[in-house]
């Protein structure tokens, strides 16, 4: 358990893949990151609308059972109008910027990703680790 403040706030990665959520919160937590993990849209918002959770960005899987990543990026967002979010997909480049336009605080990381494309991408965003 971290001493970190909870003002810090977590990565909320929004994942249904079991191995891929496993590897990629053990990833971000090695590197100091405080990771919540939400298995599909639905949990997503319900985490970003508790009101005791910080949330500092979002990872977002494009392809969840319930919802599309860019339905609950717009969810998100709404909630948090400036949150930084990585969209995380088996699709090109090309057509998810045609999905998400570009700016607004969003990047985009292709699957399979490792945790240098993970740190990277929110880096690119702005969002580093908060160390001890």
């Amino acid at each position: 358990m971290s001493d970190r403040p909870q003002a810090c706030g977590a990565i909320l990665l929004v994942e249904d893949e079991p191995f891929v959520a496993i590897m990629a919160q053990q990833i971000l937590e090695e590197d100091g990151f405080r990771v919540r993990h939400a298995a599909n849209g639905a949990d997503a918002i319900s985490v970003a609308r508790d009101p005791g959770v910080t949330i500092r960005a979002a990872i977002v899987d494009f392809g969840l059972p319930d919802m599309n990543g860019d339905e609950v990026v717009r969810a998100l967002r709404h909630l948090h109008p400036a949150l930084p979010v990585l969209v995380a997909s088996g699709y090109g480049l090309t057509e998810l910027q045609s999905v998400f336009g570009e700016g607004r605080s969003i990047c985009f990381v292709s699957k399979p990703y490792d945790g240098a494309c993970l740190k990277d991408g929110l880096a690119d965003l702005g969002i580093m680790a908060v160390q001890d």
